[in-house]
């Protein structure tokens, strides 16, 4: 499907430090955005029905929205298929589709069993693992990929046939184990020489993987990254770089965001318990629940050369952080500055910025978004009086 309509929840919240610009369907879950994902699991399931079943489920998207943290699946379209016209969909107290109607329509409520929803933003490095196997059959056919033909000096180990490579790319002396899982190599990636990847990993289009890279799965980069170093079980959003040494692991890094040379982020506690995250919702710390997590990192970030960030680190959108040392666990959004000395990030020289960076890649920030952006620099300012 072309077109498909989105909402958001009251939930999105959790999903800090990732705002509008992810909203609505356009966050990346595994290799695809949201919306992306929808569009081609409708497909296929259109491809499977019967035309009665897929002329209803087809008039409902193209007239209803669905729920932007919603994960599509077989039972996704199951259960939109037993909706009647003019009604909503909710599982307990989530709403899952919202028919389009000028009066109060009536919803149909199931239970929570086999509904996916995206709940939290660790998430979206925690989950990839089955995300990325879930893609497979709709990232070889949106991708374009083949089974991997490549030069002699480059070393494939593992089950060939879980290698998928676009004819666009451009490997050099690197290897790829799909040992543990499949690797996905999009159009116009290029592999520099001396990287080893090992799978499941999805490199989205014109990603760059720099000399000498580690990267291990469950890992998904793209589109247009630049990384190098040692990468482990990460999600880049796209339009981001890492393009030096240093380690990142369970991480998340959002859109236009970069990361100086040899940054360096603490996964683990050196207790081993579990990490604390900072709750945007409950401005507060919280339980995570999980054993590894590096650093949340909201879009148009960035942070200076030898930076540290200590386990379980949120930053917001808009920041510039600099200086020695470990950096604060909780790093609001427009935050410049580094360690205990902090000031608001200057509007008009945060869209300057953004402005260069993306015309590196060739995009653009829209009226409605700088405007969105100003909304959100103008809530930010509030931490900084």
């Amino acid at each position: 499907m072309s077109h498909l309509a989105f909402f958001s929840d009251d939930h999105w919240a959790a999903l800090h430090p990732y705002g509008f610009s992810h909203a609505l369907g356009g966050l990346r879950v595994g290799a695809f955005k949201l919306s992306e994902w929808w569009s081609r699991e409708a497909s296929r399931f259109f491809l499977k029905s019967e035309q009665e079943t897929k002329a209803k489920v087809l008039n409902l998207l193209k007239s209803g929205k669905l729920n932007d943290r919603w994960i599509p699946s077989g039972h996704a379209f199951s259960v939109l298929a037993d909706l009647k016209p003019g009604q909503s969909l909710y599982a307990e107290e989530t709403p899952l589709f919202q028919a389009s109607t000028d009066k109060q329509s009536e919803h149909l409520t199931i239970g929570m069993d086999g509904i996916e929803m995206v709940t939290h933003a660790t998430e979206l490095f925690s989950r990839l693992n089955g995300w990325l196997n879930d893609q497979t059959e709709l990232l070889i056919q949106a991708w374009e990929l083949v089974a991997p033909v490549v030069p002699s000096h480059v070393t494939l180990l593992g089950p060939s046939n879980q290698i998928w490579i676009h004819p666009s790319a451009k490997l050099t002396a690197c290897t790829l184990n799909a040992t543990t899982g499949p690797i996905f190599i999009g159009p116009d990636v290029e592999i520099q020489e001396g990287s080893h990847l090992r799978g499941p990993i999805a490199l989205a289009e014109a990603t760059v993987i720099k000399m000498g890279s580690r990267i291990y799965g469950p890992t998904a980069i793209g589109p247009n990254c630049r990384i190098g170093g040692e990468v482990s079980n990460c999600a880049f959003l796209g339009y981001s770089n890492k393009g030096h040494d240093g380690f990142l692991g369970n991480s998340v890094i959002g859109k236009w965001c970069n990361l100086g040379a040899d940054t360096n982020s603490s996964n683990l506690k050196s207790n081993y318990s579990d990490v604390r995250l900072w709750d945007e919702a409950a401005g507060k710390y919280v339980a995570s629940g999980l054993r590894f997590c590096g650093v949340l990192m909201g879009d148009h970030s960035k942070c200076g050369i030898n930076t540290m960030f200590n386990t379980g680190t949120v930053v917001g959108a808009g920041c510039n952080i600099y200086g020695g040392g470990f950096q604060p666990k909780h790093i609001p959004p427009f935050a410049w500055g580094g360690n205990d000395t902090w000031q608001l990030h200057d509007f008009d020289k945060f869209i300057a910025t953004a402005e260069r960076v993306m015309a590196r890649r060739g995009a653009a920030l829209s009226e409605e978004e700088i405007s969105q952006w100003r909304a959100q620099h103008q809530a930010a300012q509030t931490r900084f009086d």
